[in-house]
């Protein structure tokens, strides 16, 4: 069967049995299209029967000498191709039992840690929108949210007005995999919301949460416009830094506060609390630094100290005539 066929199969089995979000689906889909179209480009087979281990891996060389892919990218792309395949070796409808991308070793990568705003910064931030941004109660009741409950970009432009309740202080998300989450609102995001609700268009033809100047839902590369043109304009603003940082910023900041690791693990929506320990080591940065404050971090390696230069020499002394 043609491996184009076998695709369209697997994406509507994410979409219907497990219920994979649009965003998931459409990961898998550009990832397996690149796939598909370096098939052609090379005149190789296109039935997924005859598709082996040695096509798949000349797409990974693909992947990073000619599309410069990162090892995280090409990692992610294996991972999709080993999905495929388990889909199809499963079924067996296809007449496919062995699996070719079983045989693909795991990419190894190094884990980074994930960048950050201070509490100081993330203070000069919010202060700073009310008195450049354009629409400053929408742009304060936005990003407020985001650092206060730790959303990821998706769950934030998908709310409705009906996932919140301001009476109760929360909000409801729908994150990966359609699992919904409620979390609780601080007093401060709480009159926010409030605040921006006021001066949200009344009569307008959707209920998302939060819109434009034009009464239309905010789009992802909206808020991505939005927060990159405040943090320049209130001074934050470094390379690397993104919407999805105050996500790593929240959890972060709530860490070091002292909350539980797996109440952490329930506001942020992580299936896995292997990911949510990654904070534990951006934590752990800020206790090595305070950890330099011990007073014997002062004590230099191959000197002798006052203390023992100070005890008498028959405590150390070894005499080796007894």
């Amino acid at each position: 069967m043609l491996l184009e066929y076998c695709i369209q199969d697997f994406l509507s089995y994410l979409e219907v049995e497990r219920g994979s979000s649009p965003n998931t689906i459409e990961g898998y889909a550009v990832d397996l299209g690149l796939f598909l179209s370096f098939l052609k480009q090379n005149e190789l087979p296109l039935s997924a029967e005859d598709i082996t281990v040695q096509h798949l891996r000349q797409f990974l060389v693909y992947l990073k000498k000619e599309r410069n892919n990162s090892p995280v990218t090409v990692k992610r792309k294996v991972s999709t191709l080993k999905s495929l395949y388990n889909f199809i070796c499963r079924e067996r409808v296809y007449g496919i039992s062995n699996n070719p991308a079983i045989q693909l070793a795991t990419i190894k990568t190094c884990r980074k840690l994930p960048q950050i705003l201070s509490l100081e910064e993330c203070r000069v931030f919010l202060a700073g929108i009310k008195q450049v941004s354009s629409f400053p109660e929408r742009d304060y009741a936005m990003f407020i949210l985001f650092l206060q409950s730790g959303c990821r970009l998706l769950e934030l432009k998908s709310l409705r007005l009906s996932d919140l309740d301001l009476k109760e202080k929360t909000v409801r998300f729908l994150g990966k995999g359609n699992k919904e989450r409620v979390v609780p609102l601080t007093g401060e995001t709480c009159r926010a919301l409030e605040s921006y609700l006021n001066v949200r268009r009344p009569r307008v033809e959707t209920d998302f949460l939060f819109i434009s100047s034009a009464g239309k839902p905010v789009s992802k590369r909206g808020i991505q416009l939005i927060f990159r043109n405040l943090a320049v304009k209130t001074g934050i603003y470094r390379s690397g830094l993104s919407v999805h940082k105050l996500r790593h910023t929240c959890l972060t900041l709530l860490l070091k506060e002292g909350v539980d690791i797996r109440c952490l693990q329930e506001i942020a929506g992580h299936a896995d609390i292997s990911t949510t320990q990654v904070y534990t080591h951006v934590a752990g940065e800020d206790i090595r630094r305070q950890m330099e404050k011990h007073p014997l971090a002062a004590i230099e390696s191959g000197t002798d100290s006052q203390l023992i230069k100070e005890l008498p020499m028959k405590l150390y002394r070894v005499d080796i005539f007894k």
